[in-house]
């Protein structure tokens, strides 16, 4: 990511991210990465349900890891769309 503004619009949209998971209830876990893991229940479903409001996250599959879907942090924007359509598909 390098330095300056780019880090700090990043930094912003994953908190802005940890933040509202929480405030829906949603568990997550917490990464220095550009991408997270959110449980979401049945991640397959929400996968695809997701896939169907536009907004692309993964499935990873696996007995472990079959509740979560992984997320990356993008822009502003992006994590806002983000937030809305998972909102959306769970209900919340």
């Amino acid at each position: 990511f390098g330095s300056g503004p780019l880090l700090a619009a990043y930094y912003a949209g994953k908190a802005y991210i940890y933040r509202e998971l929480e405030r829906m209830g949603i568990d997550y876990v917490p990464t220095e990465a550009n991408f997270m893991l959110v449980k979401t229940g049945n991640g397959q479903k929400v996968f695809e349900d997701m896939l169907l409001k536009g907004v692309i996250v993964r499935f990873l599959g696996g007995q472990e890891l079959k509740d979560y879907i992984r997320v990356s942090v993008g822009t502003m924007e992006e994590n806002k769309i983000f937030i809305e359509k998972l909102a959306e598909v769970l209900g919340k």
